[in-house]
């Protein structure tokens, strides 16, 4: 409601509408009855041709310069324009003219209550002027605007209560527009929104269709792929299908200005200020034909993602939102591209660590076989002069670190195939019990008790490998358990397989450390009081897996902890 116009119906249509003129109220002139009913045939036949128009033209910019052009031969006009509103910038924006200068169709713009055009959408009413160069309201649009036109009649298009735009007629000569006319271009104007929001929904709808497909195939690709560019190239591309005629890129943060990282489409020079401002505000920008969105991961700015579309009036706040969701599954391919990266870079700096250390170990180990083999030599000579007791002992406990220095060989080496398996059928039992002497030795300050001979329990393994498993079980559980307690070791038969267990008195392993305590290097409680490399239980492990077998810790009731492994029953 104008405060000079009294009560109006906000419709703006219909002979209860309120007419605004420079000379007031006017009523509608009583003429002959066939001129009465012609008129209406006349402006029911047009209203009829707007409608088939909007049903057989799909070009939105042909349908409203044959509506304008019609509507300025039905009014006996010169000329006839009509604006959109822009809610969210509050202007109104030339959207078709037949008379005006077409350069400002889609560039010249009126604030709402600017002008008579905005007079007329900010009151919600019709408004005829008889000469507009003396109206306060009037308004020249600058290259827009002719001045030979004088009078002037404006109508809002109202769609839900809501003014969406306002349609223009004006004539060279000063002219008084009737009642009877002004109702008639109400009724085009109410039609004409009709159209235009029914456009503007299918036009939503299409475009919320290839939004929703273009996520899609985003984020298909994005649980497929780790190629970056690949990733980029399709967000890119996906996010102009979505505006036909459009161009777009991604910018990534500390390259150069016009060195995109994807692209589609010659980029405006506009388009790649906004990327900038995006980047260095960290905020959307969002201009006349561009929309830039900064690319964030956290608090991490990796870029921006910008669109342009030439001749685009406004991006609605919807499609401002898709830019921003396409632009977050840009910045995610960006981060997990990063991370994939960088992890690669950790795991080839570790597996250049382990190979350093394997090599270090190996060639330690191998140097170790020179002194032991001298050391051999001198036993066995002192064993031919006479020293035999002794020295029988002595060449034992160099066997023994022959057979340890195997065991780190073992350790480090880096794959599996690589330790030789001599496999053979053979008696677990008997295995175990010959060991019992050797593994009592290695053991000294505990009682290790083990199994007596009895019925054999068949296996396919490799003998001395096993040995050496079982060793490295006792070894740690003598490292671990109080001196003088007992260190068990026992046998059982399973469906396929036969287990070795060796259980101690210790401190016990906490559950979330029993898979842990395998890998290599890892040793727990403290090491400053108990002797080790923390290589032991992972050579077994490695030698128990590369039989075909396992190896596990459990806690022993009563505490302690209960090493095993596994090694398959001989087929019969």
């Amino acid at each position: 409601m104008s405060a000079d116009t009294g009560e109006t119906n906000r419709g703006g249509s219909g002979p209860a509408a309120t007419i605004e003129t420079t000379r007031g109220r006017s009523s509608r002139p009583r003429g002959d009855e066939s001129i009465e009913q012609e008129r209406k045939i006349r402006e029911l036949t047009f209203v009829r041709e707007i409608g088939q128009l909007a049903a057989s033209t799909r070009d939105w910019d042909e349908m409203l310069r044959i509506v304008i052009d019609r509507t300025t031969g039905v009014m006996g006009a010169e000329v006839a324009s009509l604006y959109l509103v822009e809610r969210r910038e509050g202007l109104l924006r030339l959207a078709a003219t037949n008379g005006l200068n077409p350069r400002g169709i889609g560039r010249a713009t009126l604030r709402i209550g600017e002008g008579i055009t905005g007079w007329v959408a900010n009151a919600h009413v019709p408004l005829s002027v008889r000469d507009v160069h003396g109206d306060p309201r009037w308004k020249r649009v600058p290259a827009v605007d002719v001045e030979r036109f004088t009078s002037m009649l404006s109508v809002p298009l109202v769609m839900r209560d809501e003014v969406i735009g306002v349609l223009n007629v004006q004539t060279v000569e000063a002219r008084e527009f009737d009642r009877t006319e002004i109702d008639f271009l109400q009724t085009i104007a109410n039609q004409l929104a009709g159209i235009i929001d029914k456009a503007r929904l299918h036009r939503d709808a299409e475009r919320q269709l290839r939004e929703v497909s273009a996520l899609f195939e985003v984020s298909n690709v994005l649980t497929s792929t780790l190629d970056l560019d690949e990733v980029l190239a399709l967000v890119v591309d996906r996010l102009v299908r979505v505006y036909p005629g459009s161009s777009g890129a991604i910018v990534l943060h500390g390259e150069a200005d016009d060195d995109v990282r994807a692209r589609s489409g010659e980029l405006a020079r506009s388009a790649l200020q906004a990327s900038r401002r995006a980047i260095e505000e960290r905020r959307p920008i969002v201009g006349e034909e561009d929309v830039a969105l900064p690319l964030l991961a956290g608090d991490r700015l990796l870029g921006a993602a910008v669109l342009h579309v030439p001749g685009r009036a406004e991006f609605g706040d919807e499609e401002i939102a898709f830019v921003g969701t396409l632009a977050n599954q840009a910045a995610l391919a960006i981060d997990k591209a990063s991370l994939y990266a960088r992890e690669r870079a950790t795991t080839e700096s570790l597996r250049e660590l382990e190979r350093a250390r394997a090599d270090l170990i190996a060639v330690v180990t191998h140097d170790l076989r020179t002194p032991l083999s001298v050391i051999r030599g001198y036993l066995d000579l002192l064993k031919g002069n006479g020293a035999k007791g002794v020295t029988t002992e002595a060449i034992a406990q160099v066997d023994r670190l022959d057979l340890l220095v195997d065991r780190i060989l073992a350790g480090v080496r880096a794959d599996a195939p690589d330790l030789e398996m001599r496999r053979a059928r053979f008696d677990l039992r008997d295995l175990v019990v010959s060991q019992l002497g050797e593994l009592s030795t290695l053991a000294r300050r505990h009682r290790v008790r083990g199994p007596r001979r009895g019925r054999p329990v068949t296996v396919r393994g490799d003998r001395r490998r096993t040995a050496d498993v079982l060793a490295a079980l006792v070894h740690n559980a003598s490292k671990y358990a109080p001196e003088a307690t007992d260190i068990r070791i026992s046998i059982s038969a399973l469906r396929d397989r036969a287990v070795v267990s060796v259980a101690d008195r210790g401190p016990g392993i906490a559950p979330q450390d029993r898979t842990r305590v395998f890998e290599p290097y890892v040793r727990l409680g403290d090491q400053s009081k108990t002797p080790g490399s923390g290589v032991g239980l992972y050579a077994a492990r490695r030698l128990a897996e590369a039989q075909g077998g396992d190896i596990w810790c459990e806690e022993h009731s009563g505490g302690g902890s209960v090493f095993s492994f596994s090694i398959p029953l001989a087929k019969r």
